[in-house]
């Protein structure tokens, strides 16, 4: 595999990890686990917005548009995220996935 095509393979990991389509263990099982981003954290905007940058300039374009609404989804204008932090004494996990919540309150599970 050449460099532009680990490259790509990254970029495409993250965008399926990050929209969901696949999981991470999906992924990880592959054979080619590689990510634009470190897929056990939250992935930052300027993260986000550099696989964004990717797709654009190799015209993936409803790659793109699926990006940039999860960005409008998951972060403010400034680029911090929007995040709805459990506050729970002792949350409860009913279901893990990558953006866990408490199953009692709802709000996401942040290391």
């Amino acid at each position: 595999m050449n460099k532009d095509q680990v490259i790509h393979i990254g970029m495409v990991n993250s965008f399926n990890l990050l929209t969901e389509r696949f999981t991470f263990q999906d992924i990880a099982m592959s054979g080619i686990a590689m990510f634009a981003h470190t897929p056990d954290e939250d992935i930052s905007a300027k993260d986000l917005d550099y696989i964004i940058v990717y797709f654009q300039e190799i015209e993936m374009f409803e790659y793109c548009a699926e990006l940039l609404d999860y960005r409008k989804k998951n972060f403010n204008e400034d680029g911090s995220m929007k995040v709805k932090e459990c506050e729970c004494k002792f949350p409860s996990i009913k279901e893990y996935k990558l953006k866990s919540t408490c199953s009692a309150c709802k709000k996401r599970l942040v290391r």
